[in-house]
């Protein structure tokens, strides 16, 4: 079984939908994974099949991206394929290359069978919305035939799948998870923790959101009996200030309205939790994300018995406080602390005991999705491109200062280089390579694959910065509210223990915070992710309290904000603490500027009405709220990048529409991400349509540096007048650095090993890592920067090469396949170049990974395929 979990289909459903309407040969799918999870454990135990101990059937994932084509659309669409075939087939030809000829006849042959065999009521046109109920409604065939190695049919097995539920991971791509008929009843129950739903007026938004809770991909587990779960009914706390309050007329069109004296309330422990320091696992950092039925809360590193042991005294043994639901607990048996917006069961007005016996179900075993990490970068941390153009452009030398200079430096400073691919290696790069034949020849530094590696993720890195990626002394830090306001209330159950709080004090024109990645009395500037605009700019004061080191230990990576007599959350546009986090940064200049947004830039709230529409418990309308969900992915998106346009035109036009609109696209980005779980009483699309149709962009068009934040922009469009921040990227210029150094070509470097194998065996290990290539670099969904499931697939993925390649019967040495290999790749010796054009190779184009591979299946023989002296 996988470290990671199990692997799945994940297939476009028109496909799927074609295949099984005889209107297609096969049907289109990826490697997914059904991350560990305790979902997946309860399928484990109750009848999951798994195939080769890695894969399983039994569950699949539908993408519904595209719809289906009518009779004339299809012919239209073959005969276009059909002329694109032609032209392959006489290039082929005219070159003579004799394996392309062949295969690109074939290719014509088959486009002119389907023209020929289209039979006009075969294809009905649906969109990918009709798709998508037709599978809710009445379930899929899936047709699994198993061949032989001579092609021929051993085994057709068919498998009727149910929708189950909106995958986590993706769910704002639409994707869905359908289960088997056999498992189906089981799940449905085990996910929704048998809580069953009225026909009509039913919440079944809300079911969407929460039931797949617990199928959340988990890195670990950690057992807490419910009843030692201290549930408190959170707070409110009102604040007085000036706001732009984002509002809909007769028409549903957004407007903004600009309010002085307006009453904002913070929820101050939205979705967070207190755990005891005595159950907190060892690897945690400062927080631990948790998930279980209904249920999901970042609980945060505290001494809560210390704390009532100093509270209560002699009294500590004996001593008791009250839940939410009036339940008594011995407080020296409170493990953790939460309030009922983590309980979203509360919802379905189930009770305290209900949740608990199905916690126990589990032995109590609550899943541990992530924890908080350090800046792989050390003490720095890169901003996004929507930060950097709510700064002001006066500041922006000294905001990009520390990452031009460290290009400077990258460029000149081989030992700083070398620093910055230890820093950033990975299973899918090859630093931990270079690395690794540096320290074996420092002179391997000279090399013409060093130099242009080198070149390449300098250039990268250039392009990052002019992305947004500034670096500053700053993290990422995870939210909590007030925690020791937090423990007070615990304490004594009653509301007004929280204004005692004394760790943190209402200050004027900023908002107070503890944080040990600063200093004492320092100002920050933080920017809550996703970020919008100048008006979500929050301006903060770190202030230690001996209470803070006493009771908590939230390290480095985690900060406390003063949730009482402050607008934090409606400032930082809707946060809540169930691990959102905020960019925080001291640089100086940043931190001014985010003392005068704070300021003179009115904080934005969000008064768009709720949906009032209604919904029965109907497939039907699952599938109409998905679709909606799914096009969302687009409105939020679509509508950041709308506001980042307009911050643009502010930087240029006096017309105050574009403030206005910054405002308004603020809330409807936040919105369309709510959409899962909340639903407003707008359409996002049209309202994001009208205000891009009045913003003129067609006369204004587009400022310059949207050409490297949209690939394959159309330049014409850009207004190269337009100035603003990320217009200062675009049009900074890094000079250039040559070594005095010569550079040593690869033959210098390579040890020639006798071929053990034969060409055939070769062959195969190329294929391979070609075909890995191939996947890693077609789907740019799979990147290693995501942490969601295509990460762990990714991984996966890559660990299954090497694997493959040490099955493949090959020397137990290694060294003459790897010396052959690098040869082919980098074309060194004579005779290779010779055999590479009878035989043609991929491997020139994919050199980083082919020694990223080889090192990873023996890195002592890499190594020895490189001399240690020249």
């Amino acid at each position: 079984m996988s470290e990671y979990g199990i692997k799945i289909k994940n297939i476009e459903a028109s496909t799927l939908y074609e295949y099984n309407n005889n209107i297609r040969d096969h049907y289109e799918y990826k490697d997914a994974m059904l991350t560990n999870s305790l979902f997946s454990d309860f399928l484990k135990e109750n009848g999951l099949k798994i195939w080769n101990n890695e894969s399983t059937r039994d569950i699949v994932c539908f993408e519904f991206n595209y719809g289906t084509r009518s009779f004339e659309e299809e012919i239209t669409h073959l005969k276009k394929l059909a002329k694109q075939a032609r032209l392959e087939y006489k290039i082929a030809k005219s070159f003579k290359y004799k394996n392309q000829i062949q295969q690109k006849r074939n290719k014509r042959f088959k486009i002119s069978k389907l023209i020929q065999e289209a039979y006009k009521k075969s294809y009905i046109k649906h969109s990918k919305d009709d798709i998508r109920k037709i599978f809710y409604n009445d379930g899929v065939i899936i047709e699994y035939i198993t061949k032989k190695k001579n092609g021929q049919i051993l085994k057709r097995e068919k498998i009727h799948y149910k929708m189950l539920y909106r995958s986590t991971g993706k769910a704002k791509k639409g994707a869905c998870m359908f289960i088997c008929d056999r498992l189906y009843k089981r799940a449905v129950k085990f996910l929704r923790m048998g809580i069953s739903l009225p026909k009509h007026n039913a919440p079944i938004v809300e079911i969407s959101a929460y039931a797949p809770l617990i199928s959340s991909g988990i890195v670990d587990k950690i057992k807490i009996n419910p009843k030692n779960i201290l549930i408190l009914k959170d707070i409110n706390k009102t604040f007085n200030t000036n706001v732009v309050s984002v509002e809909t007329d007769e028409s549903k069109h957004c407007f903004a309205k600009y309010i002085k004296d307006y009453t904002l309330k913070n929820t101050i422990f939205d979705g967070q939790a207190l755990i005891d320091s005595s159950i907190f696992p060892s690897w945690g950092n400062g927080y631990i994300l948790l998930r279980h039925h209904f249920c999901k809360m970042a609980a945060f590193n505290t001494n809560i018995q210390k704390f009532f042991r100093d509270y209560f005294g002699k009294d500590y043994y004996t001593a008791t406080v009250k839940d939410m639901f009036g339940n008594e607990h011995y407080v020296k048996d409170i493990e953790l602390i939460t309030t009922d917006n983590s309980m979203k069961w509360l919802k379905f007005n189930k009770s305290y005991d209900y949740w608990c016996k199905w916690v126990y179900a589990n032995d109590c075993q609550f899943g541990i999705v992530k924890t908080a990490h350090k800046s792989k970068l050390g003490e720095v941390q890169k901003m996004s491109y929507q930060m950097v153009n709510s700064l002001d452009e006066k500041i922006m030398d000294s905001a990009a200062k520390n990452s031009v200079d460290y290009v400077h430096k990258l460029k000149k400073d081989n030992t700083e280089f070398i620093k910055y691919l230890e820093k950033n290696k990975n299973f899918a790069n090859d630093y931990e390579v270079l690395v690794a034949l540096c320290n074996q020849n420092p002179d391997f530094i000279r090399s013409s694959y060093f130099r242009e590696r080198k070149k390449a993720i300098i250039k990268t890195y250039i392009l990052n910065i002019k992305n947004g990626k500034l670096l500053q002394n700053a993290d990422n830090l995870t939210v909590v509210g007030s925690p020791y306001a937090m423990l007070l209330y615990a304490a004594t159950g009653d509301e007004n223990s929280v204004d005692t709080d004394d760790t943190f004090f209402a200050e004027k024109d900023t908002i107070q915070c503890f944080t040990q990645k600063f200093k004492n009395d320092e100002y920050l500037a933080f920017f809550r992710s996703p970020f919008n605009s100048k008006n979500n700019l929050t301006y903060l004061h770190n202030v230690y309290h001996k209470n803070f080191e006493k009771y908590f230990n939230l390290g480095c990576q985690c900060i406390a904000i003063n949730m009482i007599g402050t607008d934090a959350q409606d400032r930082s546009n809707g946060m809540d603490m169930d691990s959102d986090f905020g960019y925080t940064t001291n640089q100086a200049d940043i931190v001014a500027h985010a003392k005068y947004c704070y300021k003179h830039y009115p904080t934005i709230v969000n008064n768009i009405p709720k949906e009032k529409n209604v919904y029965d418990n109907t497939l039907n309308d699952y599938a109409t709220i998905d679709n909606s969900l799914a096009k969302s992915q687009v409105d939020i998106g679509e509508a950041s990048n709308l506001a980042q346009i307009a911050q643009t035109y502010m930087c240029n036009f006096p017309d105050e529409k574009y403030n206005d609109y910054v405002c308004i696209l603020s809330v409807i980005a936040q919105a369309a991400i709510d959409n899962a779980k909340r639903r407003f009483d707008i359409d996002i699309t049209q309202e994001i349509k009208r205000i891009k149709k009045d913003m003129d962009i067609h006369k204004n068009k587009y400022p310059a540096f949207w050409s490297i934040i949209k690939k394959d922009f159309n330049k014409e469009d850009i207004n190269y007048d337009l100035h603003c921040p990320m217009n200062y990227l675009y049009n900074l210029s890094f000079p250039k650095f040559r070594s005095h150094d010569t550079t040593l070509p690869m033959n210098q470097f390579f040890v020639k090993y006798a071929l053990n194998n034969n060409i055939r065996t070769c062959k195969k290990v190329e294929e391979l890592i070609s075909k890995y290539s191939l996947e890693i670099y077609k789907d740019n969904t799979r990147t290693i920067d995501n942490h969601e499931d295509d990460y762990l697939l990714l991984r996966k993925d890559f660990d299954d090469l090497i694997e493959s390649i040490k099955r493949v019967k090959i020397s137990s040495n290694y060294l003459g396949l790897f010396s052959w290999l690098i040869d082919r790749a980098f074309m060194i010796t004579p005779n290779i170049c010779s055999v590479s054009k009878q035989i043609s190779t991929k491997l020139s184009k994919n050199k980083s990974l082919l020694i990223k591979v080889l090192y990873d299946v023996n890195p002592d023989n890499l190594l020895k395929c490189f001399s240690k002296n020249c």
